[in-house]
This record gives structure tokens, sequence and C-alpha cells, in this order.
């Protein structure tokens, strides 16, 4: 019973010592990128593949980006001859079906299954907000060289509030 009593100090020692090196080392990773910037996003296309497709019947996209009532960012997809078929992601290319990749200033956020994505409020500034459309084996419809996508600029102000 003794050598309990006399561990248990040094138990309580090591877990107050764990969680201030805890508290200590995590703002180093706070900031830390889930993907890097244009050029990551050039080499995360080039993994997917390429899809280049005519012109005459391709699928097309805009997108509108509106600022929320509460918080961040409303986007919103709209397309011409495309269809989002999640249940078919990974498997054999459908024409004109697939699912589309949404970037904040070239940072791969999201995998979009449908027309509406909420981005939370972003640092001050301008940032430009893009999305490609992909097909189910995740190549880039592309026409003549050129990833199918639509780009939006915002600007996030410093005087607006988070709300929630």
């Amino acid at each position: 019973m003794s050598n309990i009593s006399l561990r248990f100090p040094y138990l309580i020692y090591l877990s107050i010592a764990s969680i201030l090196i805890g508290v200590i080392a995590a703002p180093l990773f706070r900031d830390l990128p889930v993907q890097g910037g244009a050029a990551d996003m050039m080499a995360h296309e080039m993994e997917h593949g390429m899809l280049e497709i005519p012109a005459l019947g391709a699928p097309q996209v805009d997108i509108a980006v509106e600022k929320d009532a509460m918080n961040g960012w409303n986007v919103t997809v709209m397309t011409n001859n495309f269809t989002f078929t999640p249940e078919r992601v990974g498997s054999e290319n459908v024409d004109n079906t697939g699912h589309a990749h949404l970037y904040v200033d070239g940072i791969k956020i999201a995998r979009l299954y449908s027309l509406h994505f909420h981005l939370p409020r972003l640092p001050v500034g301008d940032h430009e907000v893009s999305v490609s459309l992909s097909s189910n084996d995740h190549s880039y419809y592309m026409i003549d060289g050129n990833v199918i996508s639509a780009r939006a600029t915002i600007t996030e102000d410093e005087t607006e509030m988070d709300t929630e």
C-alpha cells in the first residue's frame, strides 16, 4: 500500500507536465495548412488526371458567393448539363456526371456533391473562391486544355464580427 502512495504524486506531476507541454506546443501546429497553395492544387489536379471533352455538350459551371447573415459565406454552384452523382464516386466515368472541388485561394477546401456549401469566416482581405468539375474517377473535366471551373472574388471585412 505504501508503494502506491509514494508513486501517486509522481503520476500527478507527470500528468500536469504533459498538459503543460500540450498547451505550449499546440499553437505551433494551429496554423499549418491542410494543403499548400496553387502549386499543390496543380499537383493535385495532375494526380487525379484530366478528361478532355468536346466543347459541344460539355458541362458548365458557375458560382455565386454571398455573405451569410450569421457567419461566413454561402456558396451556390450552378451547373448546366452536369449531374452530381455521389453514389458513383470512384467508379467508371459516365458523361457529364461526377462531383466538384471547392478551392479558396488555391487551397482545396472540400469535395462537393450538391449545389450548396457554407464557408466559415475567412481572414480579412480578398479571396478567390473557385469550383471545378470532376468525373466519377476524379479526373478533371477539360475543354481545350482548360479545367471546367468558375471563380468569384470575395472580400472579408474586418469590421464584421461573428454572431454565433
